[in-house]
């Protein structure tokens, strides 16, 4: 008998040998734990019968220590269990009981009068930490980096279930569902002696509110609930829910306590359900009924205590922590006096910010709002407010708001990487940023940055290469929390986070193909009319390019002659790297009411851009050159500078993107997106500058394409050394349907997705070459045929304040084939193509920080 072995299979064997020996010492590790009667190892639970009732709301109510171990993406395994145990069959007592009488023996030797000894008091902290930390070793049986990390068997009593399902049961009455009864059953598996929980529940008929009736004797207060009754969370209709209940006692605190009433407390408001009949059984037969929430009044009084401000006092310092020797100034204006350790504070700019008034009635939303507003200015490290009664009719309010150091510094080591098709560049430089406050009086900040970098650049015409490139750069910008229109300010605005900010910079660079230099100016304003509601406008955004080729070097000489044939099929994107100049006047609308706390919940997200490039330009008899930019700015008349005319743009653009959400359970949702852009370029060249024009595909798009790869129309991509570089287009129609959901946590929560894309870019103009001619531009009698299609799936691992998204996108619909054969779906495979090396139909992998929309 012959033996044949097949070495790259024996390779990877032997390759996977030291992780698998590996993973069986980790899930090998074990105890044995002592049961006590009625006890079991807990593997599972399961809930049954409930319809109405998500199973995620019910395993919120699962005490801690009843929940099963953690199983990373629902694989029956348990390594946090197996973590543990290595921590308790490692953990020696006796060495921590020396390591902790050490620490003891240490604090005592520091003398006990450590006044005005800052680093004493220090160490002895540490000191203390390190005691408290061994002393909770020496209680739990390991140490604190393995209780962190692991967990311990998940065990269960039954008496613990009994109490949980009473809590099942409670939940349920309180939530509408009065019928509603609950049991539970313990079932052990076969596979490893542990047992399963379910929970069966019968919700029965829900029962309804008909009306919400107000019993309010305080006739103030009753005025007050009743004009704002169209807040409340008690619908007609809805569940006799606690929840809403108690939302709606907290809105009425909150309304009271804004219109006078400092004292009052959602306690003094009592509810109960009712009816016509005042039946109780007919309210158990029916099913609904009347809820009634009566406000009583405190005890001895007909009416509760109805305060105005007396004096209003700021502080522009911390009365607790700043030094008491500086003699303070105090400046009274609008009623309000103001009081700061210096000079530099505007009073008249810091008054328009405070809300609240002597005279006024005291009012909590008020003081919130004022503290909200002082916030925004991000000149003051915190504002707090503190209330002073004088009696039942009158109370004093102080705001304290101390303010930020004048000048920050903030710099470190920048190291950024470059990734492109298989190739990596690590980069490094380094950052700095000055910020100064309130320089001229006026709270403004102003804002240096500088950096100077070595960092990788990819080739837009070889994906395989990355070299490096200098670049040295800085900005300045000054912001102003106000905005002004021919001096004067927009008093309308002063309360809608009003901001004006003008900025300039350059940046100077030096990658393989010449050198590039960029300068730029731009003013904006921005507003927020409305919560969920801000508005950008810019009257100013212009950027001069100058750009020097190398042509006596072999890299820069193949780079151009590139940029010029690629021009000549008819991809623009030699335009990025030209001679320009660019201006442009803008204005978004942005209503978004998403919440990042509430991945899963229902929302709204509306952009609407609209953009006039070269505006300016119309007003002049030379409509494609501008004089004084040519004087000031020369270009360079050599060998290395071919291009000695510099590119103007005259462009109209319009964007529209919107997107939907909506909750399906508390740990899912489904989400769709609609964008739809575009530009117009009038201009003499028929050209937008690069950054201007729209892309399709990559993380944030249509996935099943790579980034900037998709387009234009029905016309095969552009393509160099054998890749396909970026296809910009003039109209941009995409959308997305997708659907998330959270089935892990392991530090964050780990999420599933899985989408279909749809979507593609069109030239205004027709390009006049074989390969496009009637496929890149738009007509209405093809375009909707010329729609790319993929679908694909994800893995989003969700640590709150990042999300690391992983999308693989597979094509359905590649609309650069021929009619009739763009149905690629059945072209899937995860194999090169032998020709070309490539998989075109294979999956798409996409990296990607946030959600894709």
């Amino acid at each position: 008998m012959v033996l044949i072995i097949n070495l790259s299979v024996l390779k990877t064997f032997l390759k996977y040998i030291p992780l698998l020996a590996f993973s069986m010492t980790i899930f090998s590790c074990s105890r044995e734990i002592q049961l006590e009667k009625d006890q079991y190892l807990l593997s599972k639970i399961e809930f049954t019968g409930n319809e109405k009732v998500y199973n995620e709301t019910l395993e919120d109510l699962i005490p801690l220590n009843q929940k099963p171990n953690t199983r990373p993406l629902g694989l029956p395994i348990t390594p946090r269990v197996a973590f543990y145990n290595i921590g308790l069959n490692n953990f020696k007592p006796e060495k921590e009981k020396e390591r902790m009488e050490l620490f003891q023996a240490r604090l005592s030797t520091l003398p006990s009068d450590f006044s005005g000894v800052v680093k004493t008091e220090r160490i002895k902290q540490k000191l203390r930490k390190k005691i408290n930390r061994s002393q909770e070793n020496l209680d739990s049986g390991l140490k604190w980096f393995w209780r962190n990390l692991g967990e311990p068997q998940a065990i269960i009593s039954e008496s613990q279930i009994e109490n949980t399902t009473n809590i099942i049961i409670k939940f349920l009455h309180d939530t509408g569902f009065k019928d509603a009864i609950a049991t539970f059953s313990i079932d052990t598996l076969i596979t490893n002696d542990k047992v399963k929980v379910t929970y069966r529940i019968h919700e029965g008929q829900v029962y309804t509110i008909d009306s919400v009736r107000f019993l309010i004797d305080d006739y103030r207060l009753d005025s007050v609930i009743r004009s704002n009754i169209s807040e409340t969370f008690l619908k007609p209709g809805s569940n006799f829910d606690i929840r809403l209940v108690e939302q709606e006692k907290l809105r009425i605190e909150n309304l009271a306590k804004s219109n006078g009433y400092y004292n009052f407390l959602n306690q003094y408001i009592e509810h109960r359900a009712d009816n016509e009949t005042h039946s109780e059984k007919d309210f158990i037969e029916q099913k609904h009924g009347i809820l009634e929430l009566e406000i009583n009044n405190p005890t001895g009084r007909k009416i509760h205590p109805y305060y105005r401000i007396n004096e209003i006092v700021f502080k522009g310092f911390d009365p607790y922590q700043e030094a008491s020797t500086i003699s303070p100034d105090t400046t009274v204006l609008n009623g309000i006096k103001y009081i700061t350790l210096n000079k530099r504070i505007p009073i008249r700019l810091l008054d328009k910010k405070v809300v609240s008034r002597p005279g006024q009635l005291y009012s909590l939303g008020k003081i919130t709002e004022t503290q909200r507003q002082i916030g925004l200015l991000n000149q003051f490290s915190f504002a707090s407010s503190q209330v002073n009664p004088i009696n039942e009719e009158l109370l004093n309010l102080e705001y304290f708001a101390p303010m930020l150091e004048k000048y920050t510094l903030s710099t470190g080591p920048g190291i950024n990487h470059i990734y492109n098709g298989g190739t990596g560049f690590l980069g490094f430089g380094i950052p700095a940023t000055l910020t100064a406050r309130n320089l001229s009086k006026r709270l403004e900040i102003f804002e240096a940055a500088g950096r100077v970098f070595f960092e990788g650049q990819p080739s837009p015409l070889d994906a395989n290469t990355i070299k490096g490139s200098l670049e040295i750069g800085s900005n300045f910008t000054i912001t102003y929390p106000n905005i002004t229109f021919f001096g004067k300010d927009i008093n309308k605005l002063t309360l809608k986070n009003p901001r004006s900010q003008f900025g300039a910079g350059f940046n100077y660079s030096e990658p393989f193909w010449g050198n590039r230099l960029n300068f730029k100016v731009n003013s904006n304003y921005s507003w927020q009319p409305a919560l969920f509601t801000t508005i950008y406008l810019s009257v100013l955004d212009a950027s001069l390019v100058n750009t020097n080729y190398n042509l006596r070097n072999e890299a820069g000489l193949q780079f151009y002659n590139s940029l010029v044939e690629q021009q000549k099929l008819g991809n623009n994107l030699k335009v990025t790297f030209d001679p320009q100049f660019v201006s442009s006047i803008n204005m978004s609308y942005i209503f978004n009411n998403q919440s990042p706390q509430k991945p899963y919940s229902s929302s709204r997200f509306l952009r609407i851009f609209g953009e006039s490039g070269g505006t300016i330009q119309n007003f002049f008899k030379n409509k494609d050159r501008i004089n004084l930019i040519e004087t000031l700015f020369p270009l360079r008349q050599d060998f290395n500078s071919p291009d000695t005319v510099r590119a103007y743009f005259r462009f109209v653009k319009v964007n529209f993107d919107y997107r939907r959400y909506f909750n399906i359970s508390p740990n899912s949702s489904f989400a769709y997106r609609i964008n739809i852009g575009i530009t117009n370029p009038y201009g003499k060249n028929k050209s937008l500058p690069y950054e201007k024009n729209f892309f399709a595909g990559g993380s944030n798009s249509v996935r099943a394409w790579s980034p900037r790869s998709l387009g234009v129309g029905s016309a095969r991509p552009d393509t160099a050394a054998g890749n396909v570089i970026p296809q910009p287009g003039d109209i941009l129609l995409e959308g997305s349907f997708e659907y998330r959901k959270k089935v892990a946590r392991l530090f964050g929560d780990i999420q599933l997705a899985t989408f279909i894309d749809y979507g593609n870019v069109w030239k205004w103009y027709q390009i006049e070459t074989e390969s496009k001619i009637n496929k890149a531009n738009f007509a209405m009698d093809r375009f909707y045929k010329e729609f790319a299609v993929g679908t694909g799936f994800g893995i989003r691992y969700d640590l709150t304040y990042f999300l690391f998204r992983f999308d693989w996108g597979i094509k359905i619909i590649d609309p650069s084939r021929n009619p009739g054969d763009r149905f690629v779906l059945d072209n899937f495979s995860l194999r090169k193509d032998p020709v070309t090396g490539t998989k075109p139909y294979g999956l798409q992998f996409n990296l990607g920080i946030g959600y894709p929309f």
